[in-house]
């Protein structure tokens, strides 16, 4: 069963944690509450703890700097206003660390690397647009601990493939995560201050999400045009697939592919 620890002054928190009951029907042991950096602080060199939720004030933010530097791997979870949609964030806790958990194909995957695979799972459903709302995009984003956030701007490029090609009908027919790994391998994770995601969609389309590297700075649609260019150029080149541009254009951020948005 998995265990939770939730930090926060308020008793408002504590009651409605408190009124919460089934936890170890949904996988849980009773959460661990406590007030301040110090109390958690000993409550986690005593117990292994799961996932964590942190108010947010800034009496604790030693303490979500402290996490952030020793547990880079742990899942944060939101306190909600009440226990309804506490109970929403809990379930989707159980899934997201069900799948951190899981046997990956008997592959020797580590923490690290496991989560990585998750975070890439969750952002190619996010440029999908398969997440409801922008508030569940954010919590997901939050809870799994990417480095994207939901409000930063980004480049979204569509790229398309014509399922004619003998590439594609002759010679791979593996599924698209093979063909995304594929793709993935020339246009890489990180180039030209670029944090890169690649989603095959369907089988006319690629997405290619770019986020800025670093915090604060701006891309353009030009330097992601160029960059794609080149790319398609060596795909075409070693691995005989034609691609085309669809279209490349900029977004305010993740949360424009929420489907409340997406449909607005």
């Amino acid at each position: 069963m998995y265990r939770l620890l939730i930090v926060t002054e308020k008793q408002a928190v504590w009651d409605m944690f408190a009124k919460m009951s089934g936890w170890e029907t949904l996988g849980f042991k009773q959460p661990r509450l406590r007030k301040n950096t110090a109390e958690a602080l000993e409550c986690m060199e005593k117990h292994a703890i799961d996932a964590i939720a942190i108010e947010d004030s800034a009496a604790l933010n030693d303490l979500k700097t402290y996490v952030d530097e020793r547990y880079p791997l742990m899942l944060r979870f939101p306190i909600a206003s009440n226990a309804e949609e506490q109970l929403h964030v809990i379930k989707e806790l159980d899934r997201m660390l069900g799948i951190l958990r899981a046997d990956h194909f008997n592959d020797d995957y580590d923490a690290k690397s496991a989560l990585w695979i998750a975070q890439e799972r969750l952002l190619k459903t996010i440029v999908c647009g398969l997440v409801p709302t922008e508030k569940e995009l954010d919590m997901k984003l939050r809870m799994l601990r990417c480095p994207e956030a939901a409000n930063v701007p980004c480049i979204l490029a569509r790229l398309g493939m014509n399922m004619d090609d003998p590439f594609l009908t002759d010679r791979w027919h593996y599924g698209s995560e093979r063909l995304e790994t594929a793709l993935r391998n020339f246009f890489g994770v990180q180039q030209d201050g670029m944090t890169m995601h690649i989603a095959v969609i369907s089988p006319e389309e690629v997405r290619l999400l770019c986020y800025p590297e670093q915090r604060g700075a701006q891309l353009d649609e030009e330097q992601v045009t160029r960059y794609v260019n080149d790319t398609m150029v060596q795909i075409s080149r070693y691995l005989g697939l034609e691609m085309n541009i669809l279209e490349i254009r900029k977004l305010p951020g993740l949360c424009a592919f929420a489907m409340e948005r997406a449909t607005a």
